[in-house]
């Protein structure tokens, strides 16, 4: 390495990480689909030591992690949000919106009439109990994680649909908004930013800061096959100024995650 080169990474020194939550999770679900290992495609997170994960990611010379923003949804948008009280709306709500087919079609049967009616109001609600309380534990693992470990924190904006229903959930609203825009705003703190995520929509902040005089890498994971994720990371890539790419067995290793 050349003593320019040396100057060079001893002034670009500050780093901030910005990881877009939910692609970030995808990506361990696509790593670790194998049962094989420790941390399972059931579970939230795996038992990691965050810090070190995250600094492990400044390990170039003269880089050094100032902090690491952690972007997930802060609520649930729930769908139906409300059933109608009276049976009468509730059953031309049910009908309008092929509730009562579709639960129908899950091969639940309920009865017809007020008694099955009631009965699928009951189910949505315990639907929905169940969800809200694996987003309270999901939000109990991020202040665990803050407490625990210095220079992590969780930007907690937006929400995600979920359709009870069918028991999924939708794209997230305002996350990807409110990281553009701290990307921009903390500009000051920072002198790289390091982004995992794979969203091409990311690319007009990262040119932002770049105007600013930034550095911007992406960072991604390779599978076990060679296989990059996030996905779609190429497009990002031709935007940003270079890429961090972890190959599967560091990003196991670095995550603590056993066989």
């Amino acid at each position: 390495m050349t003593a320019i080169q040396n100057k060079l990474d001893s002034r670009w020194n500050r780093i901030c990480v910005f990881v877009d939550g939910e692609n970030f999770r995808f990506s361990l679900a696509n790593l670790f689909s194998d049962d094989s290992y420790s941390f399972k495609v059931h579970n939230y997170l795996p038992d990691s030591n965050w810090h070190e994960f995250f600094q492990s990611l400044c390990d170039r010379p003269g880089w050094e992690l100032a902090r690491a923003y952690w972007y997930v949804t802060r609520e649930i948008d729930f769908w139906p949000y409300k059933i109608p009280y009276e049976w009468r709306e509730r059953e031309k709500f049910l009908m309008d919106n092929r509730i009562m087919t579709r639960l129908n079609e899950q091969g639940i049967n309920f009865p017809k009439g007020k008694e099955g009616l009631r009965q699928v109001k009951e189910e949505l609600q315990k639907r929905r109990q169940a969800i809200q309380k694996r987003a309270n534990g999901w939000q109990q693992v991020h202040t665990a994680i803050e407490r625990r470990y210095n220079q992590i924190q969780f930007q907690r904006v937006g929400s995600i649909r979920y359709d009870l229903v069918e028991r999924s959930f939708g794209n997230e609203k305002g996350v990807d908004t409110q990281l553009a825009t701290d990307m921009i705003t903390l500009s000051n703190i920072y002198d790289i930013a390091l982004l995992v995520s794979g969203d091409a929509d990311y690319i007009p902040p990262v040119s932002a800061v770049k105007n600013m005089g930034k550095l911007v890498y992406s960072v991604s994971f390779l599978t076990a096959d060679g296989t990059k994720l996030p996905g779609g990371a190429w497009r990002l890539e031709r935007s940003v100024d270079g890429q961090i790419e972890l190959p599967f067995e560091q990003v196991r290793k670095r995550l603590g995650i056993s066989t």
